[in-house]
């Protein structure tokens, strides 16, 4: 031992030295005689899965084993100690899982890992319609809900997006209806169908004679009916008007062989049966026929011809020995302002003829007091005799007239004058109308009322008047065959006429190339039919339109629109705008056509209650609002029924996008039925609708669509899809006429099952 590990031990005694010295033995090669071990070995582990991709909430079986190793720990997707060598499974998946393994030994540790991919799962739906079986008009509760998806879609007896959980009304529903809800999320699309079963509905029966069937000149009879199934009946032929659904009525005295027809409707569609009385002396017998000018109509009354036996004095029909034989009804003729009467048969004598716009007032076997317009004394033969009831005197507008221009037969005329006015330009030819019941017609052609300058507002000046070329303040206007052009006033909110009376009625006219063709609220009964908005709103831009109608100052107030063409607005303003709280909008073209830029194709801002039948509606490619049919988009108003009904009507979208229908929330009832919607874009949005056999299609089947004829073609897949839509609020919502361009109608034929859109399909 060298000398200084020595010294350093001195200071050691006993058994400290003894140990070092072993010690420093075992730090010696000296003499050691053991081998060498070497470094531990590194573990090894395999570690799978039976299957590394399973279906949402699947499992599979993990398997490993390791060597070397003395214990290992989960983690990632599962956790804990495990044995160095086993199985597990992963339990129920419910999304991508990667599960890991550490084995540790003297040697080290080792991770292993294995990815299971999960299948996203497949939305679950279920719909269930409550009740699933319903009776004839009645309704029945959608409720469904969904998981695993973002988004629903309706299809089959209801349309557009809906909530992945929700419940919605349908009905009234006439005949068995699947509703289908299409959910879908990341794993795909899963739909289910909901059947309303509708028990088969009983066509109504009905049954009428008439006692006795045979009378004399003069005779009268007794009608007697009933029905089945029918909730409503109605009279025309020799009566006229609402009838119970059974009971009995005297008719009579009659002069001719005349037919009494009863229709009654139920759930089951209409039946009708005709009862004939024959009028035995009256021989083949001859004919009336004639006008009745329509400054004598009263289009909220009943317009008829009274038929008395011999000269006499006209009298209403009160049982006694004085009434009228006959009572024909005075109607509007198809596509003209003109109205006309006919009657056949009648016996050969002398008989009095007399007007009223009042029958409406005449109750039988009671006393009441008529107006009567105009009489006179008429002998009939084997001929027909025309008589026409004219109005009784005419102002006369034109060169040579005894006016000059319209203006000057207005200080002229008072209430109830008839005035017609020649072809040819009155420019400027301003006029405020204060009068009641006047009567402007154009003869021989369509005068053209035009402004050349834009007109200031003076107090108190009708020439300065700051709202539009003629102002209507008097009640009972009636406006024909007139054209309007030029209007603009220094706010920019000029119009052909400005409406500020009640009961306009404006026939056979056009606008165009104004800031607003009409505006003006409705008051009381506001009609336009058989006229051509075109090429107004040139003035404040977004707020000037082909026609705008404001609200009227009372809950009667409504608009009747039909068989009118508008199209091609200016501006962004809308084809057709309306604030009445009642509107008709019927059988009429309301269309951007190809160069068109409306906003909206029909805007009814405040809702109201709103019947839109048998219309052919178009946005263009230029439209600057995606939505076609706005419905309460500027508030409903309080005090108003809500209620929309959009029937037969043929709905082209060429702008590829946007919105079928923009329905308010809050809406009370909207039923769509039977409408052809043409085109892509969403077809609902807001409150969604009672729908029933609608379709939407970018294959229609129509003649042209391009050239705007949306007649059905051959092959259409809305020939007899429909089905019947019966009535509401005692209105007949299924379609009378079809719209025939430009501004006329026909009527709508029928032919098996009702087509789906506004026209009827035609061999």
């Amino acid at each position: 031992m060298p000398e200084r590990w020595r010294r350093r031990l001195r200071p050691l005694a006993g058994a400290a030295v003894v140990g070092l010295a072993m010690a420093l033995g075992a730090c010696s090669s000296e003499g050691d005689t053991r081998g060498d071990a070497g470094p531990a070995a590194t573990p090894t582990v395999t570690f799978n899965a039976a299957d590394t991709t399973v279906d949402a909430g699947g499992s599979t079986m993990l398997t490993w084993s390791s060597t070397d190793a003395t214990s290992c720990v989960a983690a990632g997707a599962w956790s804990g100690s495990k044995p160095t060598s086993g199985n597990e499974s992963t339990g129920a998946l419910s999304g991508n899982s990667t599960f890991t393994l550490s084995c540790s030994g003297t040697g080290g540790t080792l991770d292993k890992s294995v990815s299971i991919t999960v299948n996203s799962a497949a939305p679950g739906v279920t719909l269930v319609a409550t009740p699933a079986s319903i009776s004839a008009g009645g309704n029945s509760t959608l409720t469904w809900s969904s998981s695993d998806s973002t988004s629903c879609t309706a299809s089959g007896g209801w349309t557009g997006s809906k909530a992945t959980t929700g419940t919605q009304s349908v009905g009234p529903l006439n005949s068995t209806t699947s509703y289908t809800l299409s959910c879908t999320g990341s794993g795909g699309t899963t739909q289910t169908t909901a059947t309303v079963t509708v028990a088969a509905v009983s066509t109504p029966t009905v049954s009428l004679s008439a006692n006795p069937a045979s009378v004399g000149v003069n005779g009268t009879s007794t009608l007697t009916w009933s029905s089945a199934n029918a909730t409503s009946c109605t009279a025309s032929g020799g009566w006229s008007g609402s009838k119970t659904t059974s009971g009995s009525q005297p008719v009579g005295p009659l002069a001719v062989t005349t037919n009494f027809t009863l229709a009654c409707t139920g759930a089951g569609g209409t039946s009708q049966r005709t009862a004939m009385i024959s009028v035995t002396g009256s021989g083949s017998g001859g004919a009336l026929a004639g006008l009745v000018d329509s400054s004598l109509i009263d289009l909220a009354g009943d317009n008829r011809i009274y038929v008395y036996a011999g000269s006499v004095s006209a009298d209403d029909d009160d049982g006694d020995a004085g009434d009228p034989v006959q009572e024909i009804a005075v109607t509007q003729d198809a596509n003209a302002c003109t109205f006309s009467y006919a009657l056949s048969g009648l016996a050969a004598g002398t008989y009095t003829l007399a007007f009223t716009r009042q029958a409406q007032n005449d109750r039988p076997d009671q006393n009441d007091t008529l107006t009567f317009t105009g009489t006179a004394t008429v002998t009939v033969a084997s001929t027909t005799v025309t008589h026409d009831f004219a109005a009784p005197s005419t102002l006369r507008v034109g060169p040579g007239r005894t006016y000059a221009t319209v203006r000057a037969a207005a200080a002229a005329a008072g209430d109830g004058a008839l005035i017609e006015v020649d072809p040819g330009t009155y420019n400027d030819d301003i006029v405020v109308w204060r009068q009641d019941n006047v009567t402007i017609r154009g003869v021989g052609g369509r005068p053209n009322i035009h402004g050349t300058t834009v007109m200031p507002f003076v107090s108190g000046d009708d020439l300065r008047n700051g709202k539009g070329l003629w102002v209507v303040n008097g009640s009972g206007i009636r406006v024909e065959n007139i054209e309007f052009s030029g209007a603009r006033v220094v706010d920019a909110n000029g119009a052909g006429i400005r409406n500020e009376g009640s009961n306009l009625t404006v026939c056979g006219c056009k606008f165009h190339d104004n800031e607003n063709g009409i505006l003006g609220g409705a008051f009381g009964t506001f009609t336009i039919e058989y006229t051509e908005f075109t090429h107004n709103g040139i003035g404040e831009v977004g707020r000037t339109h082909n026609l705008y109608v404001d609200e009227g100052a009372s809950a009667g107030d409504k608009l009747v629109y039909r068989y009118n063409y508008s199209h091609d607005v200016q501006g962004g303003g809308h084809l057709l705008k309306t604030r009445a709280r009642e509107n008709y909008i019927l059988y009429s073209r309301i269309m951007d056509e190809a160069d068109g830029g409306s906003s909206y194709s029909i805007d009814v801002p405040n809702g109201g209650l709103t019947y839109i039948v048998g219309n052919l509606i178009q946005q263009g490619p230029n439209t600057e609002n995606s939505s076609i049919v706005s419905y309460g988009a500027e508030g409903l108003s309080a005090g108003r029924t809500h209620n929309l009904y959009l029937v037969n009507n043929t709905v082209v979208n060429d702008r590829g996008s946007g919105t079928f229908l923009d329905v308010a929330s809050g809406t009370a009832l909207f039923r769509s039925i039977n409408n052809l919607f043409v085109g892509s874009g969403t077809l609902t949005s807001g409150t969604q609708p009672q729908a029933t056999t609608n379709l939407q299609t970018n294959s229609p089947g129509l003649v042209n669509l391009i050239a705007f004829d949306y007649r059905l073609a051959t092959g259409s897949p809305a020939i007899n899809a429909g089905t019947a839509p019966g009535s509401a609020n005692g209105f007949a919502l299924a379609p009378q006429f079809q719209y025939v361009h430009p501004t006329a109608r026909e009527d709508r034929p029928a032919s098996g099952a009702i087509d789906i859109g506004a026209y009827e399909y035609i061999p």
